[in-house]
């Protein structure tokens, strides 16, 4: 008798603290939520950057062509006019320093492209985060709502809802944040 009076001590328990447990994964999911919100913003202002920092690179890269094309029109011309004369070796110190100049800016744009791809993956890579913290974000907010429907209607099956929504959201948080470590 007294056993049985000590179990129904405990599920009435149980039952008094359910409104206190649905109100603690409330705010464990919201506080889980608020961490996913920051970390997505963080990346999502990195893709931003990234990509802003790579089209400035392609557009530096875009003036060096430019700048190498010009120098081999000059270069072409300069021969041209060489050719027609024919005195090259009045022409061939000016020759000399069109190839120099077309061999730096080849070089330069070569380095620019390397930077320009470099920024392109980080961009890319800030991309998958951001996408992987706001997915997690999303299902943290549902296991929110469930929780707050539970606290609200007093049905159970809300609350094991978003225990479950909330813990698919903090699992994809964990995932994605072990990715931007590796």
């Amino acid at each position: 008798m007294e056993q049985s009076t000590q179990t129904t001590q405990t599920k009435k328990s149980w039952k008094e603290n359910i409104s206190t447990f649905i109100a603690v994964t409330t705010l464990v999911l919201a506080v889980c939520a608020t961490i996913t919100g920051f970390k997505a913003a963080g990346y999502g202002n990195k893709m931003v950057l990234a990509q802003s920092q790579a089209s400035d690179q392609w557009a530096y890269y875009q003036a060096k062509s430019i700048k190498e094309t010009t120098y081999q029109v000059q270069r072409d011309a300069m021969a041209l006019a060489a050719q027609e004369t024919g005195k090259a070796e009045l022409y061939k110190t000016k020759l000399a320093e069109y190839e120099d100049g077309i061999a730096r800016y080849k070089t330069e744009r070569e380095q620019i492209a390397e930077a320009a791809k470099r920024l392109e993956n980080e961009r890319d890579t800030a991309q998958r985060f951001n996408g992987g913290f706001g997915q997690a974000l999303i299902f943290l907010q549902i296991g929110i709502l469930f929780s707050s429907l539970a606290s609200i209607n007093k049905v159970h099956i809300y609350w094991y809802m978003g225990l479950f929504t909330g813990g698919v959201g903090i699992a994809m948080f964990l995932y994605t944040y072990v990715g931007t470590l590796i």
